[in-house]
């Protein structure tokens, strides 16, 4: 009963093993945004332009000098929820910068749409609206890389498939010499 209980927890743990080994972590990227800026700029609900006035952990406050799109007013204070992460398609304002901004569900980020904007000068009111075109272009985010299936594991699998058969060979020879 011992040799039977030997095997069953050679074989438990190889195959728990080989998964572990078999089953190799994929890598993590960073946030990718499905969309161009051109399409969030077509499914946001709303879009303005505006200067920030303030930055919290869960969103942002600005000023708004023009709307693009949707029901905001010129001079009206917008607050958005925004992740300040980049990472997490959030987007890390900074008070006092002027944004081209969309917005959806009160919401904003990276792949709903942030354009930064230079700053007013003054000989150009900020209530006249700025077109979608005039905006500093932001770079397309970084296509992700293709995902490549790593084959590292293939020797000490075998390796490991290797050992558990010699293991199971040796008990199995060593039951019979017992008899």
């Amino acid at each position: 009963m011992k040799l039977r209980a030997a095997i069953l927890l050679v074989l438990a743990t190889v195959g728990i093993g080989l998964v572990v080994v078999v089953s190799p972590a994929q890598p993590a990227w960073a946030c990718s945004c499905a969309h161009t800026p051109a399409e969030q700029d077509e499914r946001a609900q709303r879009t303005v332009t505006g200067t920030v006035t303030q930055v919290t952990d869960e969103g942002v406050r600005l000023t708004v000098d023009s709307v693009v799109k949707g029901d905001a007013r010129v001079g009206e204070t917008l607050g958005l929820r925004v992740n300040r992460s980049e990472v997490s398609c959030g987007y890390d304002f900074r008070v006092g910068a002027r944004y081209q901004v969309n917005a959806n569900n009160g919401a904003t980020g990276l792949c709903i749409g942030v354009r930064p904007l230079p700053a007013a000068s003054a000989a150009v009111p900020t209530a006249t609206a700025v077109p979608p075109s005039a905006a500093v272009p932001t770079p397309a985010p970084a296509e992700s890389a293709p995902v490549r299936t790593s084959r590292w594991w293939l020797a000490p699998g075998a390796l490991l498939v290797i050992l558990a058969a010699g293991l199971v060979a040796v008990a199995l020879r060593r039951r019979g010499s017992a008899r």
